[in-house]
């Protein structure tokens, strides 16, 4: 802008100058022209003085000399004024010409305040649109900040709960082992438990053998030699039942042992329970999971 103003002024000036010049030209063109018609209306006078003195040549030789002086001068200022048209025209032509350069001018000037307003334009508009590539840049940055601090405190939660997860899973580990050896101490008991009630039995079978035979032909010593009565072993095989039967239903062989705390039942009552989301021992209370439910052979 400040270029445009700076070139406009010179222009105004040249264009000032070139017009002040032409009319001084202009006005000098006409001087030179009113001289020139009152030197051709003297030389019309001379002429006519000269022919008049021609005739009177021989008595007027001094204002022959006089007027031939005369006509040298007029010739001189011809010449010079000859010369002073040459110049009026080539100053008439550089006016012409600094007229032309100033349309000219002006209409470079059009073009560049033309140019400058697209350019601006165009400035304005590549500005607006970084602008709002800015805007959608800082909303995405504050929206990954968000994320960032959102994903920063998962990766929080994350350890802690890796935290937890090892240490559940060392006690779970710990629990494992102790389970097994609970478990092999309980197959240890179950195979003791299975072995006394199968001896039971056959002493059972042999009490009613040895029975049915006193009855018959007197076999009381052989009762009182195994040591237990039929009453006797009756109760101790259902106490052995008892213990091999589910406390909860009473009738179904234990199946399942709950890995927490070592109670046994039977598949269906705890099946049942986890189909209810009862998920607790029916005997303790404590509560379990489906990863704490194993099968236990008797």
């Amino acid at each position: 802008g400040k270029f445009i103003s700076t070139g406009d002024k010179e222009i105004d000036r040249m264009f000032r100058k070139v017009r002040k010049e032409l009319s001084a030209a202009l006005l000098s063109k006409e001087g030179a022209k009113g001289k020139q018609d009152r030197a051709e209306k003297e030389r019309d006078a001379l002429v006519k003085t000269n022919a008049r003195l021609l005739k009177q040549s021989t008595e007027k030789d001094d204002m022959n000399a006089k007027s031939l002086s005369t006509i040298l001068h007029l010739k001189h200022m011809t010449e010079k004024l000859e010369q002073e048209k040459d110049i009026m025209e080539q100053t008439k032509k550089s006016a012409t010409q600094l007229a032309l350069a100033a349309r000219l001018a002006t209409n470079a000037k059009e073009r560049v305040h033309e140019e400058a307003l697209k350019q601006t334009k165009s400035m304005e508009e590549q500005l607006a649109k970084e602008k709002e590539e800015c805007d959608q840049w800082r909303q995405q940055k504050e929206k990954a900040d968000g994320k960032l601090i959102q994903l920063n405190a998962e990766i929080v939660d994350l350890k802690k709960n890796v935290t937890l997860s090892n240490k559940r899973c060392q006690e779970l580990a710990e629990e494992s082992t102790k389970a097994e050896e609970d478990k092999r101490r309980l197959l240890e008991s179950l195979a003791v438990a299975q072995r006394e009630a199968n001896e039971s039995k056959t002493k059972y079978a042999n009490m009613c053998s040895s029975s049915s035979s006193s009855k018959s032909g007197g076999g009381s010593g052989d009762s009182r030699s195994s040591g237990f009565t039929a009453d006797q072993l009756a109760t101790q095989v259902s106490v052995l039942k008892g213990r091999l039967a589910c406390p909860v239903c009473n009738h179904r062989d234990k199946k399942c042992i709950l890995l927490r705390c070592r109670h046994m039942f039977c598949k269906q009552c705890v099946e049942e329970n986890v189909r209810n989301r009862s998920r607790k021992c029916p005997a303790c209370g404590q509560r379990f999971d489906n990863k704490d439910v194993a099968d236990v052979w008797l």
